[in-house]
């Protein structure tokens, strides 16, 4: 798989012919996608294994950078710094005009992978909601499973719509093209949806589609699917 990327006006550069590269993910990981990655490596451990030792790391780093020291690893370096003016020599940090960060760059290991990841150019697309995986979290299966009346994730990019515009939102569209809405929303970000399974789904296969308006006069409505049919059990 390679690193896909389409070029835009550069927005920095005086000369209006410079472009600059916007890369798309390929997919979106959050923790649990990452440990179920590591898991189809072979390793011999358990989930739960990965997972306390997972939360043991970052809590030790972060420790480690709140406490003023540096932290070197393969995948990331991470040190503590100090953003905001300082008026003078005497002036002291004021949490009101400074900021306590951690400044982070590529480790050894990282920038070894990127230097020899594959790219490939792409046409601009036109902006629609990009679902990159669907998770049922009932039964924590992702891109196969409905359970009706549980709890949804759909976690990809442009997903953010406007719930006051009724031709907006979340849809589960049955194999005769009848559409039935996602009446209950939790969380509405660009990059996640977090919903209510409508519970009246009958059995059988469904395409998720999520519906967004573009524009802000002429409301243009822009929709985007999974690219797996999500299957009701049976009762």
């Amino acid at each position: 798989m390679a690193i896909k990327y389409y070029l835009q006006p550069n927005p920095v550069t005086p000369d209006p012919n410079d472009q600059s590269a916007r890369v798309l993910s390929n997919k979106v990981h959050d923790l649990d996608s990452i440990i179920k990655e590591m898991l189809k490596r072979g390793s011999t451990v358990t989930e739960a294994d990965v997972r306390a030792v997972v939360t043991v790391l970052f809590e030790v780093v972060t420790d480690e950078v709140a406490d003023g020291n540096s932290v070197n690893l393969p995948l990331v370096n991470i040190r503590p710094s100090i953003n905001g003016v300082f008026a003078n020599v005497s002036d002291s940090y004021d949490p009101s005009r400074h900021v306590k960060n951690a400044s982070l760059t590529k480790g050894l290991s990282l920038m070894s992978k990127m230097a020899s990841a594959k790219v490939e150019k792409i046409s601009k697309p036109v902006p629609t909601p990009t679902l990159i995986e669907f998770t049922d979290i009932n039964s924590g299966i992702t891109n196969s499973i409905l359970t009706r009346g549980g709890i949804g994730q759909i976690v990809g990019e442009e997903l953010k719509f406007n719930p006051d515009n009724v031709d907006e939102g979340i849809y589960f569209i049955a194999d005769d093209n009848t559409p039935t809405k996602v009446a209950v929303i939790a969380n509405r970000t660009e990059g996640k949806l977090m919903f209510s399974i409508p519970a009246d789904l009958a059995p059988g296969g469904y395409r998720l589609e999520v519906r967004k308006g573009y524009g802000k006069t002429n409301i243009v409505v822009r929709s985007g699917s999974l690219s797996d049919l999500l299957q009701t059990p049976m009762v």
